[in-house]
């Protein structure tokens, strides 16, 4: 009898070890990919970097065009609010809209790739976050799409993104989406609903998430409201 429970155990002890064993093996090649893809990134910039004037225009056309999207949806998200689309304040939190790994965290940083602001020569307006292409992405919260679709004229291989308003006061941006998109502008989404996919569009340099939090028009850290 003894010799039978003991067997059972033994039993249930291997198919524990197996499992962990697998878990630990399934760990392992998803921080070997995390690897790569940061190491691709980092090759990236620093081929774009090289290129100093290349790097210099790519900017310029890059904040000249999210300005210019920037100012369309304020108006949007105005009319949308005079039409009682949008209540006036958000109340709620948001939830990250993808699980994957942050590659770039919000503020001041090294890539060349990013604009200057304030005091730092280069500023990210926003997170990244790597995941495999095609990895669904989510509304961090309830809202209504104020924009979907390219950052600029396709035709300059601009970013595709998608733009929530939460209130008149609170949007929050997706940018570097796949172009099929499962929402479209005016759409009402609610939190963790499906808006989008993980792309390269635009200047990317691997798969991943651009995440930007607009409060009161300004870009401001999405840590802050997770």
């Amino acid at each position: 009898m003894l010799r039978l429970e003991t067997g059972k155990q033994k039993k249930a002890l291997d198919a524990r070890i197996a499992d962990l064993r697998a878990a630990q093996a399934k760990l392992s090649q998803l921080q070997a990919q995390i690897r790569q893809q940061l190491a691709a990134q980092r090759a990236a910039y620093a081929k774009l970097v090289a290129n100093k004037a290349r790097l210099a225009s790519a900017l310029a056309s890059a904040v000249k065009a999210q300005a210019s999207l920037k100012r369309k949806i304020d108006e949007l998200v105005a009319a949308q609010f005079q039409y009682g689309n949008v209540p006036s304040v958000y109340n709620g939190t948001l939830i990250w809209p993808l699980n994957g790994t942050i590659t770039q965290p919000f503020g001041c940083t090294g890539f060349a790739w990013e604009p200057p602001l304030g005091n730092c020569a280069h500023f990210h307006n926003g997170i990244d976050i790597a995941a495999a292409y095609g990895s669904p992405i989510v509304a961090a919260g309830p809202g209504q799409v104020v924009y979907a679709g390219p950052l600029y004229d396709p035709v300059s291989a601009g970013a595709w993104v998608v733009i929530i308003a939460h209130s008149a006061s609170l949007q929050t941006w997706y940018a570097h989406v796949q172009t099929r998109l499962p929402v479209h502008t005016g759409d009402t989404v609610s939190q963790g609903q499906l808006i989008a996919y993980v792309g390269m569009t635009g200047n990317s340099t691997g798969p991943h998430l651009h995440w930007m939090v607009e409060l009161n028009g300004t870009f401001v850290n999405p840590r802050l409201f997770v």
